[in-house]
């Protein structure tokens, strides 16, 4: 628990920082009210979170090849495939489930300071 509330509260850090970045640069960014700070904070780290977010068996990152059929993989044929695939969806879900709980903090401040 210790370990998820730091990295919430270093993605948060990183996130304002790259959003005071862009602030200066693209005009979409600047903001004069705190609320719409931290609405782009969640942006950003929710866009972050959609990008290492690939959950689904139907992703565009799964193997194409037959390790069965496809004569490179006989070079390796004592290696898991499937196991490593397995892993790597776990992961990738866990990465982007850690960026979804770190978004959350700046968006209920952000709905909070709206609505009172």
């Amino acid at each position: 628990m210790v370990k998820l509330i730091k990295h919430v509260i270093l993605i948060n850090a990183l996130a304002m920082l790259t959003v005071f970045v862009l602030s200066h640069y693209v005009e979409q960014f600047k903001t004069t009210r705190f609320e719409d700070f931290l609405f782009y904070v969640v942006v950003v780290i929710w866009i972050f979170a959609k990008l290492l977010w690939t959950g689904g068996m139907h992703s565009k990152n799964t193997r194409i090849d037959d390790a069965k059929t496809d004569s490179v993989y006989s070079m390796v044929n004592e290696h898991n495939f499937e196991q490593e695939e397995k892993q790597h969806y776990r992961q990738n879900y866990q990465a982007g489930f850690v960026l979804f709980i770190a978004g959350l903090p700046a968006l209920i401040i952000a709905l909070a300071m709206h609505f009172l």
